[in-house]
């Protein structure tokens, strides 16, 4: 699902929806196939694993079931924010002697928002079904970060991203199922 820009859902609304930071980073669908191994999948569909060899520990995390996870890739500034500029740097290296020496100048983390296969499909699930699922998974290792969500009202949400020096909130509808190419989250800024 892609986040569009759009206002805070209203008063009588908000308390429907689950609030994540916004971090503006690269999206990437994470397969793993119960061996082992990791592939990553940028939005258009381009297998850039290759360029992001740290982010391979996710595999050792989740050495179970085949599962399929929806991401952002993002890189930090000096101050602990991401950085569209350093990312950008990043994505750009695709020779592997480039991308070893970038590993520690620009290191990057791999934000894990949603979870839509693990053994068996997940997308049909609400909202708050594959937000548990991926919780339970306690996927946190070097680069690798499943994001607070705060069921909390919109403003509430916004202040506390803003006062971080995040650009905004990305709203999600408790009940919602994953809908495969579609737009639905709500991104407020």
């Amino acid at each position: 699902m892609l986040a569009v820009i759009g206002p805070p859902p209203r008063p009588e609304t908000e308390a429907e929806y689950a609030y994540e930071t916004l971090f503006n980073g690269a999206r990437v669908i994470a397969h793993l196939p119960g061996d082992g191994s990791l592939r990553l999948l940028s939005q258009a569909g381009m297998d850039v694993t290759a360029q992001y060899p740290e982010l391979k520990a996710l595999s050792g995390l989740l050495p179970g079931p085949q599962a399929v996870l929806d991401g952002e890739i993002i890189t930090l500034d000096g101050v602990g924010r991401p950085s569209v500029e350093r990312l950008q740097q990043r994505m750009s290296l695709h020779h592997p002697e480039a991308v070893t020496h970038a590993l520690e100048d620009l290191p990057v983390r791999l934000m894990l928002y949603d979870i839509l296969y693990l053994g068996e499909p997940t997308v049909q699930l609400p909202y708050t079904a594959r937000r548990g699922l991926l919780d339970d998974l306690a996927l946190t290792g070097p680069g690798i970060t499943v994001p607070a969500a705060w069921p909390a009202l919109a403003a509430q949400a916004m202040e506390q991203s803003a006062s971080k020096g995040f650009d905004g909130v990305v709203a999600k509808r408790l009940t919602s199922p994953y809908l495969l190419d579609r737009v639905h989250p709500t991104t407020i800024r």
